[in-house]
């Protein structure tokens, strides 16, 4: 009788165990099981712009997008060698910003996924030492520069504050300015978007202006994807836009939407031109252009893509 309550306590147990954890998984965000986001979105290659807009064509990119849900997931890992030379400057336009923003929409993707995760580890007790969980997290927090216990509230606060997005407009917008609209030389060859420096000479591209003492070199990257991470990261973690993450972090707290035309007010240390630098920066920002595009969201169901990779015959 002894052994026989021992064993229903037992199965008991187990059971709240089991239910426990289902709960949890349940009231856990999208993912979050595994720690990391499983976005699915498909590479492109295109030889030229031409090819480039029969990519767009062949998976039902519409351009400007019809509102809400209407840019797949379709990543291009270059511009074509022939961007800034073979388009009108109205065509270049278009398609500059048709490439981008499916990027720029993944990548926030990827960052909402993560924000969510940590403001749901955040919220409860830490996950314990040496757990998927925690290990993740602390990888995050490294890597945003958030040193110091996560079990105080300022370290938590900071991490949140670094973990966000970039509005898309804004994104764009600067890519513009940096590239002349993709025909940049930085742009073509080393799929620099943004005009980021570096000081590693195997990492970048020599300036041909750049003064005679001058060291830096404009960063290049493997492709489109990685630029634009690292420009958002440049945002989430550098000390020169600690002013632009605290307008973000208050208008969060407001429960307010991410404006790009206000946080661009916030970028006065991003270029040396200061003023009229977020002056242009807003001027595009309104433009017909942009502004057609702030509905716009990554496609959902579309995950088979048409053209994994359409490159020109040569034969033309």
């Amino acid at each position: 009788m002894k052994t026989n309550s021992i064993a229903i306590l037992g199965l008991g147990l187990l059971t709240l165990v089991l239910v426990t954890a289902a709960v949890v998984a349940a009231q856990m965000p999208a993912r979050a099981l595994h720690g990391e986001t499983a976005i699915l979105a498909k590479s492109v290659d295109a030889d030229t712009a031409q090819a480039l807009d029969r990519v767009f064509e062949n998976t039902d990119y519409t351009w400007p997008p019809a509102g809400q849900q209407s840019v797949p997931p379709i990543l291009l890992n270059k511009l074509p060698a022939d961007f800034g030379s073979m388009l009108s400057a109205d065509k270049r336009r278009e398609l500059f910003l048709r490439a981008l923003l499916p990027i720029v929409l993944v990548e926030n993707q990827r960052l909402h996924e993560q924000r969510e995760l940590a403001t749901w580890l955040l919220d409860n007790k830490l996950p314990a030492k040496g757990s998927h969980m925690r290990d993740w997290l602390t990888k995050v927090a490294k890597r945003l520069r958030v040193r110091g216990d996560l079990n105080k509230p300022a370290n938590r606060k900071k991490l949140l504050i670094r973990l966000d997005e970039i509005p898309p407009a804004l994104a764009l917008a600067q890519a513009a300015i940096e590239t002349g609209w993709g025909s940049s030389r930085f742009a073509l060859e080393g799929n620099s978007l943004f005009g980021q420096w570096t000081f590693v000479k195997a990492a970048g591209l020599t300036p041909e202006n750049r003064d005679s003492d001058a060291t830096h070199l404009v960063a290049s990257f493997p492709n489109l994807r990685a630029s634009v991470r690292a420009y958002m990261h440049n945002l989430n973690t550098s000390n020169a836009y600690h002013e632009f993450r605290t307008f973000r972090a208050a208008a969060r707290a407001a429960d307010k939407p991410l404006r790009a035309y206000d946080l661009a007010n916030h970028l006065h240390r991003y270029s040396a031109q200061g003023e009229n630098y977020i002056a242009e920066i807003k001027s595009i920002i309104r433009s017909p252009a942009i502004a057609a595009l702030a509905k716009a969201t990554l496609s959902r169901g579309q995950q088979t893509l048409v053209a994994e990779s359409h490159k020109e015959n040569s034969d033309g």
